[in-house]
């Protein structure tokens, strides 16, 4: 069966990421997402191809969870952006200590400090508490190819993430599985959730309705001598914590 279809636009389609996929999905977190993506310029993560391997792994375990989405250009079969979606869920061990467990394991000081800004950003406001649910459904890793930017390829993954939530929500497990293992669908989303590390996130998240939780100056995250914010610039002096009730 066809991996489900949320809808297409100007010959761009957007669908449930499986395994077929995955390896272009984990393409444009290479060539775009690495590079380009404020917290990877605030760790330099482009000078450090072992640290960028290090957070593919962490893109593959949020893609097991069966929830991320590719954009796709019919014209040439080739996926042009992906949102890698992880589902966190209240309680569970392996959730509540994710990015804190993973970096544990990375060796890469680069790597080591962005799923660390991850963790924290995270832990600055307790959203299973604080708004009152059990799981989640968080925009991870949201990228788009150089060359296809400015069409609004990003927003529609966010769109695309919104509607996966609520199909789910609704009990319709339209998960997809990347490998042979079954995907449940239990918990259900209540929310979904990014942290936004740009001024362009952070319009699209506005957008459509994500509501601010907490917003973090860059300047208290640092790497290799300089703060994060010293690196970004001042066009985004904050990341944010974002999230919309499903």
């Amino acid at each position: 069966m066809a991996p489900k279809k949320f809808f297409e636009h100007d010959s761009i389609e957007y669908v449930m990421l499986s395994d077929e996929t995955l390896e272009g999905g984990l393409e444009v977190m290479r060539k775009s997402f690495f590079i380009d993506e404020n917290v990877c310029i605030a760790v330099e993560l482009y000078k450090y191809p072992k640290a960028a391997k290090e957070l593919e792994a962490l893109c593959v375990r949020a893609a097991k969870d069966g929830a991320s989405i590719v954009a796709i250009d019919k014209k040439t079969n080739q996926v042009i952006g992906a949102a890698f979606n992880k589902m966190q869920i209240k309680g569970n061990p392996e959730d509540s200590h994710y990015f804190e467990t993973f970096a544990s394991t990375l060796k890469e000081p680069a790597s080591k400090s962005l799923v660390m800004f991850m963790k924290e950003a995270d832990e600055s406001y307790n959203l299973f508490e604080k708004c009152d649910v059990d799981c989640l459904l968080e925009i991870m890793f949201l990228a788009t190819l150089k060359e296809y930017r400015g069409k609004g390829i990003a927003k529609k993954l966010c769109e695309a993430t919104i509607m996966l939530g609520k199909t789910l929500l609704a009990g319709d497990n339209i998960k997809e599985s990347i490998s042979n293992e079954p995907v449940e669908l239990e918990p259900r989303p209540k929310m979904t959730s990014a942290i936004f590390t740009s001024y362009i996130s952070q319009k699209i998240g506005s957008t459509l309705g994500f509501q601010l939780a907490i917003a973090l100056d860059f300047n208290r995250w640092s790497f290799d001598g300089k703060t994060y914010g010293e690196r970004i610039g001042p066009l985004t002096p904050k990341t944010t914590l974002e999230y919309l009730r499903l």
